[in-house]
């Protein structure tokens, strides 16, 4: 079955895709962080090293790049899967989840008097330094997750 909500997802895909060329962080001095800024300096060896000596989180993040392109190129010549539009997106939210959870974790242990339960104010700080493309890849993210539980799905034509 091909998914019925197919150009929503494509356009997930993409969203994900397009983000590492788009700001992702604001500093405090106002520069911006593009991963693909990042990336393009660096000559073969050094990104075979950048990745063999990455923590396991810019794995996932590197992987979450490839699974959106596996998908982006299977829906456009229709042979989706709402499983792998659900891992595509599951990858991305995971490791927000994951990364919220240890800054909340970090900010209690540090006994700083900042509130790591509101949510709300997490959300509001968020948006301070977030650029489009940390938005870009994350909502992409979420609606594909939701894309391939609901998707009610359609059959293939012959």
């Amino acid at each position: 079955m091909e998914m019925l909500f197919r150009p929503l997802a494509l356009l997930c895909a993409a969203a994900i895709l397009a983000s590492i060329f788009l700001p992702w962080f604001t500093t405090a001095l106002g520069e911006t962080l593009v991963p693909w800024n990042t990336i393009r300096i660096l000559n073969v060896d050094q990104m075979q090293d950048a990745v063999r000596n990455a923590p396991p989180e810019v794995i996932v993040f590197l992987v979450s790049f490839a699974l959106a392109t596996i998908f982006l190129l299977l829906a456009l010549i229709g042979q989706e899967s709402k499983m792998l539009a659900f891992l595509t997106g599951a990858i991305p939210v995971g490791l927000v989840a994951w990364i919220v959870l240890s800054a909340s974790n970090q900010v209690d242990l540090s006994g700083l008097p900042i509130s790591s339960g509101d949510l709300s104010q997490m959300l509001a700080q968020a948006t301070e330094v977030l650029g489009p493309g940390a938005w870009a890849w994350s909502g992409g993210a979420g609606i594909l997750v939701l894309l391939g539980l609901l998707d009610p799905g359609r059959r293939r034509r012959a």
